[in-house]
């Protein structure tokens, strides 16, 4: 490796808020990597001790702070703005939730590839906490024309599903252990924090990007354990109501929220695809929640 890859910084930037727990495990885990980085975290304004914990037990890292009105796509771009401000040109951010657990090697692993291509974006192999190998997310793939998106391998043991490592290409990247060169944040801009303020922000981003020529890939040799858990507001009453299947079509946290899937769809979507891709996205979701009302 030439000296000035061996000094190119990577930087982790992390989300958080009121998951203290999360936090200092993923930190603890980070602590022990094997490659220089700096850590960001940007908290947007946690109750439960948080910010203490992260000044006292991480001392190393960098902490913003915000309100609470940032949600995941301002916090990220916080983070990804602190780092546009000091670092090299040829500096790499990784994008990671906090509720991931890393291997020593992980962020090594992750970045090798990208000192022989400089337009690549790669994402991680995310596996279940609990057994370390059941894959979570191994890539995912869209079938514009019916708005399917296709998890690779969930459900699957890592070692059968990727006995080779090695790159596989995407469609679409999560934040959730995604490396992103500095240059291409410089050349595509931020996340999309006003049509996009929480969900689908990351995925929009790495569309942006294969539409700008970068390599959308998934590292097989870099493997992310996931904390499972029920996240956000879905559009099941059986878990809330029907207040909760109200507000899940227009709030911030709800994967469900209508605004979003639109918004996602006109920046995302091929131009040719646009309508089959919305009717059935929207139909799909609309027809979903009522079905699993009616159930109940």
């Amino acid at each position: 490796m030439e000296a000035s890859e061996k000094n190119r910084d990577t930087y982790v930037v992390i989300p958080v808020r009121n998951r203290r727990p999360f936090t200092q495990a993923c930190l603890t885990s980070l602590s022990g990597q094997s490659l220089r980085h700096t850590v960001v975290v940007v908290d947007d304004g946690s109750e439960d001790g948080t910010p203490e914990m992260v000044r006292g037990e991480f001392p190393d890292a960098v902490l913003l702070l915000g309100d609470g009105s940032l949600w995941w796509t301002g916090a990220t771009n916080r983070a990804v703005g602190w780092v546009l401000a000091h670092c090299q040109p040829d500096d790499l951010v990784v994008t990671l939730n906090d509720d991931t657990l890393l291997p020593p090697d992980y962020l090594m692993m992750l970045r090798r590839p990208v000192e022989a291509d400089r337009r690549l974006l790669l994402g991680s192999v995310t596996v279940s906490e609990a057994d370390g190998d059941t894959i979570v997310d191994g890539g995912v793939h869209i079938d514009w024309w019916r708005a399917k998106f296709t998890a690779q391998h969930r459900g699957d043991s890592l070692c059968g599903a990727f006995p080779h490592g090695g790159l596989h290409d995407v469609d679409v990247l999560s934040g959730c252990g995604t490396l992103v060169p500095v240059r291409a944040f410089r050349e595509l801009g931020p996340y999309d924090q006003r049509r996009l303020p929480h969900y689908a922000a990351d995925y929009e981003f790495s569309r942006r990007a294969a539409r700008a020529g970068y390599r959308i890939a998934i590292n097989a040799d870099a493997v992310l354990r996931l904390r499972e858990r029920s996240t956000g507001i879905h559009a099941d009453v059986a878990q809330g109501g029907l207040d909760v299947f109200v507000r899940s079509f227009v709030s911030r946290r709800s994967a469900t929220n209508l605004a979003a899937r639109v918004n996602f769809a006109r920046l995302a979507a091929p131009r040719s695809a646009f309508v089959p891709y919305l009717v059935c996205d929207l139909g799909r979701v609309m027809l979903g929640s009522v079905m699993r009302a009616l159930r109940r």
